[in-house]
This record gives C-alpha cells, structure tokens and sequence, in this order.
C-alpha cells in the first residue's frame, strides 16, 4: 500500500514585497534625482494595435521595404517609425553613477563616450534605445536593464507583481546632434521642470504623458 506525500507550498507573501519596493524606493528619493524617462514605441506594441506607422516618414517605399524610418531625424515619430515616437514621458527618481571624459578609436573617428549605471523605480518597462533625461540638460540613451525581483513562495515572479527595481542600467550620453534632443521638452524647460522643489516627491503630473501602460500586458514577465 503506497502512501501520498503531501507537501506544503508557501503562498506568495505581498507584504515582504510591498515592503521592499517601499524601502528601495525611499532610498531613490533620498539619495537620487529626478530624471524625465521617455519610453519609445516597439514594434511589439504596433503588433499588439497600441499605435500605429508614422504618417511622416513610415509610408514611403525606403520605409515599407525595410520596415524601419526612413529619417533617422523624423521630428514626428524621432525615427521609431511609430506615430508620436513615445509611448510615455514620466518622471521617476534615479540614482546615477560618476561619469569620467574619455576617448576612443572607432570606425567613424575619435569619440567622447559618457557611460553611466542607473538604478529607478520598478513600476515601468524600459527597453534598449529608450531615453533618460537629466536635470545637467543631458540625455541618455538606456540598454536593457536588469530586473531584480524578490520571490517569496511558489509562482512565476512577474515584473507587475514581484519585481522590485532596476538594478544598474547602462546608459551613454547621447549627442548634442542627436534625435533625442528633438524630443519635448527643450533643454531650458527641462532643466526647469526637474529643478522643482516644493513636496516630497514634487508633482509632476502636468508634464507626464502616458500613451500606453507602463509595462504592456504582453510583457509583464
């Protein structure tokens, strides 16, 4: 006679997460910055009919044949080849390492690259190519970064429910030339806007534009 073993599965515990998030995120306020975080359009949300091709540069045959803008420099779409570029401007706080002036030898001459690590807040999804702006009126363009989660108990630990911050995103100083400068607000208006004082964190809803969720539903892992 054979006997069923019966074994106890630990439900996940919210609290030990919500905890977490509430201590990293209090770090970010006290020892970060403000930093205005753009989040392209991917072809994932065209596919998914969260937005549709550029009416500028996406409808020529250069665009249609090899399924990418056809200006690098759209001011429309910014050269995503997605109506508006972005999906969302938002601020959240940002911790950024020091960055040191150097130089190296490529292809294209001697260039000046600026590489710095960033840690932010977990409640967004961000994606190789997309932009975090600085209060200094610089830009960055972002790598994927590295999620860390905090599993506690049996489940699929999905960004949305468990994950608890970004942990060292790369990041590299974009050009002045560079499309991202086209992208609102001028430099001017955003060294104004992340200087703002006031509450603790300052509002910043007028100057937030969300298109989309955060982190779409297709990619909630």
């Amino acid at each position: 006679m054979s006997t069923v073993r019966g074994e106890y599965v630990r439900s996940q515990q919210n609290w030990a997460v919500d905890q977490e998030r509430l201590r990293h995120d209090q770090a970010l306020h006290y020892m970060g910055e403000n930093a205005l975080f753009c989040l392209l359009w991917t072809a994932r949300d065209h596919e998914a009919g969260l937005v549709g091709l550029c009416p500028v540069c996406a409808s020529d045959r250069i665009a249609k044949a090899y399924g990418q803008a056809s200006r690098a420099t759209c001011p429309s779409c910014f050269g995503t080849r997605f109506e508006g570029g972005y999906r969302a401007l938002i601020v959240r706080p940002a911790v950024f390492t020091d960055a040191d002036d150097s130089q190296s030898f490529t292809a294209r001459g001697v260039v000046a690259p600026q590489e710095v690590h960033l840690e932010t807040t977990s409640d967004f999804r961000v994606h190789s190519g997309d932009y975090a702006m600085r209060a200094t009126g610089e830009r960055l363009q972002l790598r994927a970064p590295q999620r860390t989660t905090l599993r506690t108990g049996f489940g699929t630990p999905y960004q949305r429910d468990v994950a608890t911050g970004y942990n060292l995103s790369r990041a590299a100083v974009e050009d002045p030339e560079s499309v991202a400068y086209l992208i609102p607000p001028n430099t001017d208006d955003l060294i104004e806007i992340l200087s703002r004082t006031g509450p603790t964190p300052p509002a910043f809803a007028d100057i937030e534009i969300i298109r989309a969720p955060l982190i779409p539903l297709y990619e909630r892992d």
